[in-house]
């Protein structure tokens, strides 16, 4: 019984990151890639491409992977 009091705070706190944290933002509604990502992806360089475009227009890792994967297929 020593513990509850901390897995209850652990439990919340893991709870309030989940509301908080900031969401991925649709496919659609981000910036589309430039023309030097589009050659990247042309080429079949993802990881790059993904670099570029997080550098160019601030995405999240997810968001910059996802769009490279829209634009790829």
């Amino acid at each position: 019984m020593t513990y509850l009091p901390a897995v209850i705070t652990v439990a919340i706190a893991l709870m309030a990151i989940s509301i908080f944290r900031p969401k991925p933002r649709d496919v659609s509604r981000l910036p589309p890639p430039s023309q030097s990502v589009r050659e990247l992806i042309r080429s079949g360089r993802k990881i790059p491409a993904i670099r570029a475009y997080r550098r160019q227009t601030g995405a999240s890792l997810l968001e910059a992977s996802r769009v490279v994967e829209h634009h790829a297929a």
